[in-house]
């Protein structure tokens, strides 16, 4: 121990180098402070289960669509060839695609809060959480809006058993009473509340909000994703704090969407009825012009059996003349379908089954369609200056301009074909010509007969299959997966939670140990020191239990006791066994035990049979002498300044021990350091040294004047007092700073005032037995928890 004490005191260097983490202060601490993490833990756990009982759960509902391909393929008869392939002039997205946006609508949400009434919702009151009803709700409420928009209101409803309801409401400065069925008339809408249930007394929440506000928090809410890129099925997710309502919303919305879905259609095939009933008038008036000619031509000129003579002609010109019809008949009904669009006063569906020998012309149609109905639903919600309705005449506006751009990109198409049919038909032509003139009318009023025949039939036949579409109207859209809840809620996750708890219940304490050593500027425990100082520490002095100034006595076995008797041990080691030993005890500032460490050490060398000298230094604030209980007359200061060079006469021996004696200091001069200055001061230590084996000085503290530096010269070893939980860290810089600068040779630590309530763990960071194990209780230290634990098993045992 000697040579480790010396090694390190000669060895000085700076204590500000970075130290590695020690893993046994913090294991030292944690079970010294295990009540807190018991504490804490119990208290974060508890919170964790407490917010469970109160959160508001979100449970996740969830339901599945199929959309089904309806593209039409090509019809039989001469009509197939009626349309081409317009495919290069639009570039549509997938139909499954186009349902999504129509499933995550504004209006659809809006039809499903009007049906169900979401914007209405009563809570049955609780003390700490208000639980939201639904079909378990005793009464309805109507509401009648006198206003175009409503403000969000909150009203506490309270029902008697006699059904006397009061609607109260803090916000708006409302108390009435009224009965079921009866009107409750306020500013913005009035209320009817109809029974349900017999049962209906008690407190309840009534929240009212705007529509809009409901529709946009549940569009919020609802999710919509197609299930892959490689099908139409399509996965709905939507969250609410009620599974059952949640269900029934999610059910609704879908109901919806297909009504929604059969309705466009029928809408769709009525207005193509419409259409081709206006164009069956127009071309039965022509076909029977034409018939009525040409009947009138033969009979005028008697051309019964001219078909037999023509026969052969007509026969050889008819594949051509078929092929100028299908042309005809295209310009004709491409001609009538822009019109239709071009007239600014139309705003009617256009038929979209003329065309459905080309899917993609088809869809482009109906991409038309459903924003004209889109916009003739937004006429009953908004006016036409709203944005809403704006931006969706812009877009109809872009897709008119685009189709009358295909239409006229058509016809160019048409009319160039037309042209290749007339040359190659010149042959036919120049043998027609070369024909009686009336055989050439003949033929001609033939085909134009044809012709419009072809065109009347064609429009017979879409007419009727259009009344069957609409007879036999099914959604293409059907639903395979019905909106069902989970059966435990996505927030909170109650395993999370629990986890989420006990780990702040673990982590606080962490951190509250952590910035409490942090921000703790004195010092509790051996670590402190050993972190701010490399002077080594020769000695650990417990608490005073007893609060007796002198604790080493004859025959005393006290804790305290035996640690004072172990730094006389280490001592040994520091100083020359044979030749008289000056110790001086200073500190940092007052009231660190210098007087109380000087008296109990000289007195536990006095037992050894060595003679002591108590030299009461500490000139400016002496405390030895009155913690003996003597009187402060005759000392240093007089032994300096008078005369009289007799040192027995400024010696006093002391009644606990026949070793020990004592020189105050005299009375107070008012020049201390001058004093110690004196000439006759090395001379008296020179006289004393013969006299004593032991001067113990109880000098002034360093940290406060330099008189103890001025008594480094005639020392043999200085010991620093430090207090736990008394002496600053910072102080500690003094004595590093004095040591490196040499002025504070031969230095050596002494803690004292460590806490004594625990053994083996105790604030100061260890133990103090000295030979005692770690488990025995010692006089003067109260048993620990898990002492008093073994202690009960062993008297199990």
């Amino acid at each position: 121990m000697s040579n480790q004490l010396q090694n390190t005191n000669n060895n000085y260097k700076d204590f500000t180098e970075e130290e590695s983490f020690d893993y046994k202060e913090l294991l030292g601490k944690i079970i010294s402070s295990w009540y807190i993490f018991v504490f804490s833990i119990a208290i974060c756990v508890s919170l964790s289960i407490l917010y469970l009982r109160y959160a508001t759960p979100d449970y996740k509902i969830t339901s599945k669509l199929l959309v089904q391909d309806e593209k039409s393929s090509p019809s039989g008869g001469p009509s197939n060839a009626m349309m081409t392939d317009f495919s290069s002039l639009f570039d549509l997205p997938s139909n499954a695609q186009n349902e999504i946006d129509i499933i995550k609508s504004r209006s659809l949400m809006e039809k499903v809060v009007e049906q169900l009434k979401l914007n209405l919702t009563i809570f049955r009151k609780g003390r700490f959480k208000s639980d939201e009803l639904f079909y378990d709700s005793p009464f309805e409420v109507s509401l009648s809006s006198k206003t175009d928009s409503i403000s969000s209101a909150l009203y506490e409803i309270k029902i008697a058993e006699n059904g006397v309801i009061n609607v109260l409401s803090s916000q708006n400065d409302i108390n009435i009473n009224t009965k079921f069925d009866d009107s409750v008339k306020l500013k913005e809408y009035s209320l009817i509340f109809k029974k349900i249930l017999p049962k209906v007394a008690g407190t309840y929440l009534l929240s009212i909000i705007p529509k809009d506000n409901e529709v946009e928090a549940l569009s919020k809410s609802l999710d919509v994703q197609l299930s892959d890129k490689q099908s139409t099925t399509i996965d709905i997710a939507f969250i609410y704090p009620v599974a059952k309502k949640g269900e029934v919303i999610l059910q609704s919305l879908m109901n919806n969407y297909i009504q929604s879905n059969l309705e466009n259609k029928v809408q769709t095939a009525d207005s193509t009825v419409a259409f081709i009933d206006r164009r069956l008038i127009i071309v039965q008036k022509e076909l029977s012009g034409v018939e009525k000619d040409f009947e009138g031509f033969k009979k005028e000129n008697n051309l019964a059996n001219i078909e037999e003579q023509s026969k052969a002609l007509v026969t050889g010109a008819n594949d051509y003349f078929n092929q100028l019809n299908v042309i005809e008949i295209q310009l004709s009904v491409i001609n009538d379908l822009e019109k239709y669009v071009t007239n600014p006063a139309n705003k009617n569906i256009i038929p979209s089954s003329l065309t459905d020998q080309d899917p993609v012309f088809a869809d482009a149609i109906g991409k038309y369609n459903d924003l004209l109905i889109e916009r003739s639903k937004m006429e009953l919600s908004y006016k036409e200056d709203n944005p809403l309705v704006k931006s969706l005449d812009n877009q109809i506006s872009e897709v008119k301009s685009n189709l009358i751009k295909s239409f006229e990109a058509y016809k160019k198409g048409l009319s160039i074909s037309k042209k290749e049919l007339v040359t190659r038909n010149s042959l036919f032509t120049n043998q027609i010509k070369s024909a009686p003139g009336k055989e050439r009318v003949f033929l001609d009023y033939s085909r134009q007969q044809t012709l419009k025949q072809e065109l009347y039939l064609y429009l017979l036949q879409k007419r009727e299959e259009t009344m069957l579409t609409k007879t036999s109207t099914i959604s293409s859209t059907r639903i395979i997966d019905n909106a069902k809840s989970d059966r435990l809620p996505i927030k909170p996750n109650r395993s999370l939670i629990h986890l989420i708890g006990l780990a702040l219940g673990i982590l606080l304490p962490f951190i509250f140990l952590y910035f409490k050593s942090a921000l703790t500027i004195r010092i509790f425990s051996k670590q402190d020191i050993e972190k701010h100082t490399q002077i080594p520490i020769v000695a650990e002095i417990g608490n005073n239990i007893e609060n007796k100034n002198l604790v080493v006595v004859e025959n005393s076995r006290s804790v305290i006791s035996e640690q004072f008797r172990s730094l006389r041990t280490n001592l040994q080691y520091l100083i020359k066994q044979n030749d008289p030993q000056i110790i001086m005890l200073t500190s940092s500032m007052s009231g660190e035990g210098k007087t109380f460490i000087s008296l109990n050490l000289g007195s536990t060398l006095a037992i050894t049979g060595k003679k002591v000298l108590f030299m009461e230094l500490d000139l400016r604030k002496p405390k030895l002498t009155s913690s003996l209980g003597l009187e402060n007359l005759n000392g240093f200061t007089n032994c300096v300044v008078s005369e009289n060079n007799d040192l027995d006469s400024y010696i006093r021996p002391l009644t606990f021990s026949e070793n020990c004696f004592l020189m105050s200091s005299g009375p107070i001069p008012p020049n201390p350091a001058e004093i110690l200055l004196n000439e006759k001061v090395p001379l008296i230590f020179a006289e004393l040294k013969k006299k004593f084996d032991f001067i113990i000085i109880d000098s002034p503290p360093v940290g406060l004047v330099a008189d103890s530096l001025l008594l480094e010269d005639y020392v043999n070893l200085s010991l620093y007092v430090v207090r736990q939980a008394y002496t600053f860290k910072s102080q500690l810089d003094i004595l590093n700073k004095l040591v490196a600068e040499k002025k504070l040779k031969h230095a050596y630590l002494v803690v004292n005032d460590i806490a004594t309530q625990k053994v083996g763990y105790y604030g100061y960071g260890y133990g103090y037995g000295h030979g005692y194990g770690y488990g025995d209780y010692i006089e003067g230290a109260k048993p620990t928890f898990f002492e008093r634990i073994n202690s009960w098993f062993k008297k199990k045992k």
